[in-house]
């Protein structure tokens, strides 16, 4: 997702190019996120581009509860202002010698995957692919009412029904269940 801003960094102030994709692929960080569609838009500020996307896209993950495979459909808004690498293109200034390059003065703020290239290309693959990492679930699941391992005979709860969850009781906990019983009987 790569977009020539040649254009915008030229133009006047609020100019801006839209543009829809779908069924993209990235790999990020050993992460496959397919199915990737949405639109970009992209504005023209005073000194850099302002990026607007919403993004689906849709990754395979383990269900947290049972392990068995889950299909993990992702949303997200990004918005963020990516800077030219040649801050003259935009200021307008023909002057080299005093050209002033993105990240070479202690007073910017320097994000690489924020940058566009020497030859006005905003690359957004990587920004992109780090707002969808950031949009996963903790702990995916299969479906919502997914039932999860029995933690004592560790069958699949979705597959097999087990009866161990109501029969057993953790002696742990003994002393709290009696406590609860033996209040039950005296507020009676």
């Amino acid at each position: 997702m790569i977009y020539n801003v040649a254009g915008l960094l030229t133009g006047n102030l609020g100019d801006n190019q839209q543009h829809e994709f779908e069924n993209e692929r990235l790999v990020v960080d050993g992460r496959s996120l397919d199915e990737i569609s949405g639109s970009v838009r992209l504005m023209r500020t005073d000194l850099t581009v302002l990026v607007k996307a919403d993004i689906e896209a849709v990754t395979h993950d383990s269900c947290s509860r049972c392990l068995e495979p889950a299909t993990v459909y992702v949303d997200v808004t990004m918005e963020e202002e990516f800077s030219p690498a040649n801050a003259d293109l935009v200021s307008g200034s023909g002057n080299r010698s005093g050209s002033r390059t993105i990240g070479t003065d202690g007073d910017d703020y320097y994000d690489s995957a924020l940058v566009i290239d020497e030859q006005n290309f905003l690359d957004l693959t990587e920004g992109l692919g780090q707002a969808l990492l950031s949009a996963l679930p903790i702990a995916p699941l299969c479906n919502d009412d997914c039932l999860g391992i029995c933690h004592i005979c560790t069958v699949n709860r979705n597959i097999i029904a087990c009866s161990c969850a109501k029969s057993s009781q953790d002696p742990r906990w003994a002393a709290l269940a009696e406590l609860m019983e033996n209040s039950g009987e005296s507020a009676d």
